[in-house]
């Protein structure tokens, strides 16, 4: 029987493996060249700028926001974080003003217009970032704590539509008696959310109206 083995030259393997790699590497080129481009995640200001104009909760410009997940990522960030001077949809007027008004790293401002029984309301508030960060945010919690009780909040809004007496708020509100009444606006009175203008009578002072408004705002579910 004849021995048909071939006989192979010394290297010729590593040619061979040297070859293939060679035509791997260009298929890949190719992939990739002709691959479609990755599509990224919308972010929140996409998402918002797209959306139905109606009016609604999401639309409404007091409640528009734009923010970011606060990390730093050399991939493609997950929320979008424009620059303070970026220009912004129509819709973030709000945001648009605060960039060419405050300079960078920013701040916060909430303002308000309205109309009540008692009478139209204009009021706007800001603070830089630095002043909001460097502040001692322990020192707001009894202002804070007043606000975290269901009568405290009903109080309130019934003061919104104007001035009270005790005998109204426990008559409207079905307290169990005037003592309850004083117990809750007494905490109020102390954390500046109230005001006895007149003997026996409750309102809730001019500058504290918007803040208390945006509070609420503020715990909306998003």
């Amino acid at each position: 029987m004849t021995d048909k083995r071939t006989r192979r030259e010394p290297g010729s393997d590593a040619d061979d493996l040297r070859a293939r790699l060679d035509r791997l590497e260009a298929l890949v080129g190719r992939l990739i060249e002709h691959a479609p481009a990755a599509t990224l995640p919308t972010t929140d200001l996409e998402r918002t700028a797209s959306a139905p104009s109606a009016p609604g909760p999401d639309t409404a410009a007091a409640g528009n926001g734009a923010e970011g997940d606060g990390t730093a990522d050399t991939a493609a960030p997950r929320h979008a974080r424009p620059a303070l001077d970026e220009r912004l949809p129509a819709q973030f007027w709000a945001l648009n003003a605060l960039a060419e008004n405050v300079p960078a790293p920013g701040g916060v401002v909430f303002a308000g217009a309205v109309d009540l029984p008692a009478g139209p309301i204009r009021y706007q508030w800001a603070r830089p970032a630095e002043h909001l960060l460097a502040a001692d945010w322990s020192e707001r919690a009894d202002r804070a704590a007043a606000l975290g009780h269901p009568l405290r909040l009903s109080i309130l809004r019934l003061l919104l539509d104007g001035e009270r007496t005790v005998a109204q708020l426990v008559d409207e509100l079905t307290l169990g008696s005037t003592g309850v009444a004083y117990h809750h606006l007494n905490l109020l009175q102390g954390a500046g959310w109230v005001t006895s203008p007149r003997r026996g009578t409750w309102a809730i002072p001019a500058s504290r109206i918007i803040p208390l408004l945006s509070i609420v705002i503020a715990l909306e579910e998003s």
